[in-house]
């Protein structure tokens, strides 16, 4: 029988899915339990066990472990949890008595806020994965005394783990013998981190790359994340998740860790993704931290911090959005396996949630389209930027050297570019204005635009050798509404354009593919609304009526609401379509490196240690037209000079031995 409040989930899908009819609910729910039985265990090798140079005192060596109870069919990839800043000891005979401290005087006992994520432990577990959340009490009694917040002693810490993992996994140890020997892939690691643990897990992995990557951390994902040190973690997977409603780190200052990667190594295959959830706070994540799951220490964030009324994130109130402690684990359980078991299991099917296809949030995750709101960056490889909207010259000129213009409007601005326009004027709060930045490190440049006419207008000219946008799957963009200069509660409209050479247009609405263009909710006056980015993709295939290998310009028509203010940026194409040539268009993980790409004249391909496996390499245009090939690869590194072909795309074929894999190359 269908409880009540899953019939009322089921309704909401069937609802969203006629509204958004190209993004109906077609993947797989990542949120449901495995098949794998599964088995807990815990060790604790001391308060004072493990010393690093980054901290000034001794740390406790702490953990727990979930993992499938037959081991049999192992090695098992592994994730590793790491939480937050919290209170670390309270009083055994009286529980509202706490400390921050460490060790624990006599009478106090240790908070296990390490346990807090069992519930995402015992999920993926019962997928076949081996789960380790570690405690970080020490750190947490006196990371405040330090300017790196403790920082490279979190990264140091679970690097210490790994090394007694790694033991444990090859010949066996206390306190688990030889129970997991040969049962963990150590080159097949994700990592989680909360709150402090979420800059913790990025500086592990930079940490981990550093030594020379002794184990294999695949992918990233901070929650709820300070970023104090904005740490760039290029190369790997990342997903950060931002509570709207976060009581603590109230700037959901972890979208930096998206924005500030994007575009600072444009030889990046890793995707990167950001998922904004309404109604979500900042402990609530963690069951330790969360009033009624544990015995002391606990809080609602943002009711301790800003009250329980306001509309949105407080908890009175027939409008109140707050999710529930139960709901907003579900959240976490469905989001964080899509992303483990995307990039950490390989199992692809989940990749529509996270890239913005299927916008209909799986059933576990208890949301609507209103209720979660995901970003997605593709690879290098599988996007072509348009326009980056980075500096105050995109105003004129785009990324693909063409011509940009607009027609009425208001406002046409980069902002938060520079020191003398830190952020966008929209508020002189960042917790209101997370993407912008500081005096001391910039935000994310954005494109700001006001309109008040049918005929307002901004357009991007494309020029000749980038006009095959069959090439692609979708238009996509990033945006967020101005709510300094919009009426509360009211949702923009407008028209995208695609115009062919010949003049014909095709336009669609933006209202059809998205619920991105909301008022941003609250009223709480120094932390909302809050201006958040999130993705908006449109498929090629649904502008029809003009020639797709012939687009001549992208236009924003602003026809559909009377007036309005939002903010755009990272204008461009992704995704890669089938294309029947010669060529395979699909663009694996690289075996060598291209540099620099985009170029303007020659490239270096970088082979590496396997150059002698290489057979050839071949060059070849965007219709799949041999323009190069050479054989008998004597050297690690070649040089190919590409003065003497026009700006376009060009696919470089690399045959090897083993297999034969595709490069995108731009030449602008």
């Amino acid at each position: 029988m269908i409880n009540k409040y899953l019939r009322a989930s089921l309704i909401v899908v069937a609802f969203v899915t006629q509204l958004f009819s190209g993004f109906a609910q077609t993947t797989p729910d990542p949120g449901l339990p495995g098949t794998f039985a599964v088995s807990y265990s815990s060790y604790d090798l001391g308060d004072l066990a493990f010393t690093d140079p980054s901290f000034p005192n001794p740390m406790e060596v702490r953990g727990s472990v979930h993992y499938p109870t037959l081991l049999s069919s192992g090695p098992f990839p592994v994730l590793v949890f790491l939480h937050g800043r919290h209170t670390t000891c309270y009083q055994t005979s009286n529980p509202s008595n706490d400390a921050l401290a460490w060790p624990c005087a006599a009478g106090y006992q240790s908070v296990t806020s390490f346990q807090g994520y069992d519930y995402l432990a015992q999920q993926m577990a019962s997928h076949g994965y081996i789960v380790i959340s570690i405690s970080a009490n020490a750190i947490n009694a006196d990371d405040n005394s330090l300017t790196n917040r403790g920082m490279p002693a979190r990264a140091a810490l679970i690097q210490h783990h790994l090394d007694l993992w790694n033991t444990w996994n090859t010949v066996g140890g206390t306190p688990f013998g030889t129970t997991f020997i040969g049962k963990l892939d150590l080159q097949n690691i994700g990592t989680m981190g909360h709150s402090r643990g979420g800059e913790g897990v990025v500086a592990h992995a930079l940490l981990n790359r550093s030594l020379g990557n002794p184990y294999g951390i695949k992918a990233v994902l901070p929650l709820a994340p300070v970023d104090f040190s904005r740490e760039i973690l290029n190369g790997m997977p990342l997903m950060n998740i931002a509570p709207y409603c976060d009581g603590d780190v109230s700037d959901l200052q972890g979208v930096h860790f998206y924005d500030d990667i994007r575009y600072n190594d444009l030889t990046d295959e890793s995707p990167k993704h950001s998922v904004l959830v309404m109604g979500a706070n900042h402990n609530f994540f963690n069951t330790v931290w969360t009033p009624g799951s544990y015995i002391a220490a606990t809080s609602d964030d943002w009711d301790d911090n800003y009250g329980n009324n306001d509309i949105h994130c407080g908890t009175v109130g027939t409008q109140s959005k707050r999710l529930t402690p139960s709901e907003q684990q579900a959240v976490l359980v469905t989001y964080a396996s899509a992303f483990f078991r995307l990039y950490i299991g390989n199992e692809t099917a989940f990749a529509p949630i996270l890239e913005a296809d299927d916008i209909v949030p799986p059933i576990s995750s208890t949301l609507d389209t209103n209720g979660i709101f995901v970003s997605y960056h593709a690879p290098a490889s599988k996007r072509l930027d348009i326009n980056r909207h980075l500096v105050e010259a995109s105003e004129l000129t785009n990324t693909l050297s063409g011509a940009v213009s607009s027609g009425g409007l208001l406002k046409f601005d980069i902002c938060s570019d520079d020191a003398a326009e830190i952020n966008c004027s929209v508020s002189f709060s960042n917790d209101k204005e997370p993407h912008s930045g500081t005096s001391g490190i910039l935000g994310m440049p954005q494109l700001g635009m006001r309109w008040d006419g049918a005929t307002d207008f901004y357009q991007n000219i494309i020029p000749v050798s980038y006009q095959n946008f069959t090439i692609y799957q979708n238009f996509q963009f990033r945006a967020a509404v101005d709510f300094s200069e919009a009426t509360s509660g009211q949702t923009f409209n407008y028209t995208i354009q695609l115009i062919d050479v010949s003049g014909a247009i095709s336009s669609l609405q933006v209202k059809n593919y998205t619920n991105v263009m909301y008022y941003p909710p609250g009223t709480e006056p120094f932390e909302l609304p809050k201006v958040c980015f999130n993705s908006i993709k449109i498929p090629l295939t649904d502008f029809i009526g003009v020639d797709l290998t012939q687009i001549q310009k992208v236009k924003f028509l602003y026809n559909k609401t009377v007036a309005g203010s939002i903010y755009i940026t990272d204008v461009m194409l992704s995704g890669l379509s089938p294309l029947t040539t010669s060529v395979s268009f699909n663009f694996p993980a690289p075996v060598a490196s291209v540099y620099p790409n985009p170029t303007n004249n020659s490239i270096q391909i970088k082979l590496g240690s396997e150059f002698k496996s290489i057979t050839a390499v071949n060059l070849f245009d965007i219709q799949g037209k041999l323009l190069l090939h050479i054989e008998k690869i004597r050297e690690e590194i070649i040089d190919m000079d590409l003065s003497n072909y026009e700006n376009s795309i060009y696919i470089l074929n690399v045959i090897s031995t083993k297999d034969s894999k595709n490069y995108k190359i731009i030449k602008q």
